[in-house]
């Protein structure tokens, strides 16, 4: 009976004495543990710092998207060195970039290109804008004219969207992705960039004849070309690895430059400029694409870019502004005339007149051709919004005042003129005259001019 009971006593104490035993090893594990999970995530803590760091400049976002293929030659290391010759010039050409790789980045991203499809424009343009070749390419992107035109960009007197950020940048990759579809390598593509897709696939068709992949090496290119190609890798090739290079690269914000903002009335540059508080060179450096000092509203608004902080100093000091936003006045010249005749009729040197139009100073001014000249400051009101040389102006000047005018119709007037020449629709022209379809000599019209800043652009015959 004693035996029985002593047993399970000892069954007790032997497993309460490895219980205690194990206690200080287990609450050793367990502060071990606690201190490695502690060291784990304040080393995750410390990673995800760098990475955010790395985030905040914009060259690490784009290196991690390079994915085109090594291209190693003579034509690289060449460029490579010329590049990496003067530390200034690097310097220059991220300054240049500042304004508007963010926006290029976004768009390359978003279309799921290689990232040294930005790298683009430092090859093509330096990223200047107004950067014009001989070959009369144009913009950041170096479109030519026709090239423009087939992708949608405006290009007249007043406006060339070739030199427009975000219409060119939409271009160009649209180009590019045409391009691509077509070649199926990046490489080809970055060539037919340069020499067009027609050049291109005639060098493909004579050198390959449809027989297995093609070779880039082996191709027969324009010089320029494959030196066009060897470039843009060049460029990426520094930018992978600048210390490889000996070159610094100063970190750019990862984040938007520059905000779009909507106007709808003609507007000078420089009071744009003065309204949104920013340097004149400033804003012509964001809104390049207007080629006179207004930038001019046609049927639908117009987009300027502005410095992210500056656009709600813009859009209130606009509302707020009571005076003219335009101080120029628009002309159709009807007889041929010299430049130095023309100066002197309006008060303005013929070297101003010149520039503001884009003409020879000792040229010939043809007929038809639009003048754009300074208004006067001595000017009545009536005098500032039409020239008083016609009957149809003079009845015109009295009524300006309360924003409707009275036009009786010339021979040739079309609804489309009347509606360009005084900056409304034609179907209000119709529907404030009885749903009018068509015009004749003599005939009335009453015409509600009702933004008033449009009929400083009026485009007047009478020079």
């Amino acid at each position: 009976m004693l035996r029985k009971r002593i047993l399970p006593n000892l069954i007790f104490i032997l497993t309460a004495s490895i219980i205690l035993a194990s206690l200080p090893i287990a609450a050793e594990t367990q502060k071990t543990l606690a201190n490695n999970q502690n060291t784990s995530t304040s080393e995750i803590k410390q990673v995800s710092a760098r990475s955010h760091k790395h985030l905040d400049d914009l060259w690490v976002r784009i290196r991690s998207g390079f994915t085109l293929a090594d291209m190693r030659s003579q034509e690289v290391r060449h460029n490579e060195n010329n590049f990496t010759r003067h530390q200034k010039d690097i310097d220059h050409i991220v300054e240049q970039s500042r304004r508007y790789l963010f926006h290029i980045v976004e768009e390359v991203e978003r279309r799921g290109m290689p990232t040294e499809i930005a790298l683009i424009p430092i090859v093509e343009s330096a990223f200047n804008p107004l950067a014009y070749s001989s070959h009369h390419a144009s913009g950041l992107w170096q479109l030519i004219p026709s090239t423009g035109k087939a992708f949608g960009l405006e290009q007249n007197w007043w406006h060339d969207e070739r030199r427009d950020v975000v219409a060119a940048t939409r271009a160009a990759l649209d180009y590019l992705q045409k391009l691509y579809k077509m070649f199926g390598d990046w490489r080809l593509t970055l060539a037919a960039y340069n020499c067009g897709e027609g050049v291109l696939k005639r060098s493909i068709d004579e050198n390959h004849k449809g027989n297995g992949r093609v070779n880039f090496r082996k191709l027969e290119l324009p010089p320029q070309t494959k030196n066009q190609v060897a470039k843009i890798i060049a460029v990426r090739n520094i930018i992978a690895n600048p210390e490889n290079f000996g070159v610094k690269l100063k970190p750019l914000p990862n984040r938007p430059y520059f905000e779009q903002v909507e106007i709808n009335q003609h507007i000078d540059v420089k009071l744009a400029a003065e309204l949104a508080d920013v340097p004149e060179n400033e804003f012509t450096a964001l809104n390049p694409a207007h080629r006179r000092p207004i930038i001019r509203i046609d049927d639908s608004p117009r987009t300027l870019l502005l410095p992210v902080n500056k656009v709600k100093t813009f859009v209130t000091n606009l509302q707020n502004y009571d005076k003219s936003l335009v101080s120029w006045r628009v002309y159709r010249v009807k007889k041929a005339k010299t430049v130095e005749d023309l100066s002197r009729k309006y008060g303005v040197t013929v070297t101003e007149l010149a520039e503001i139009n884009g003409i020879a100073e000792n040229g010939i001014v043809r007929k038809g051709q639009i003048l754009l000249v300074p208004r006067s400051k001595k000017r009545g009101i009536e005098n500032d919004y039409l020239a008083q040389n016609s009957e149809n102006d003079k009845r015109n000047a009295s009524s300006l005042l309360d924003n409707q005018i009275t036009y009786v119709v010339r021979k040739g007037d079309t609804l489309y003129d009347i509606a360009r020449r005084y900056g409304i629709g034609i179907k209000e022209i119709k529907s404030w005259n009885g749903n009018i379809e068509r015009l004749s000599i003599g005939q009335e019209l009453t015409l509600r001019l009702i933004n008033l800043n449009k009929i400083y652009l009026t485009e007047n015959s009478y020079e």
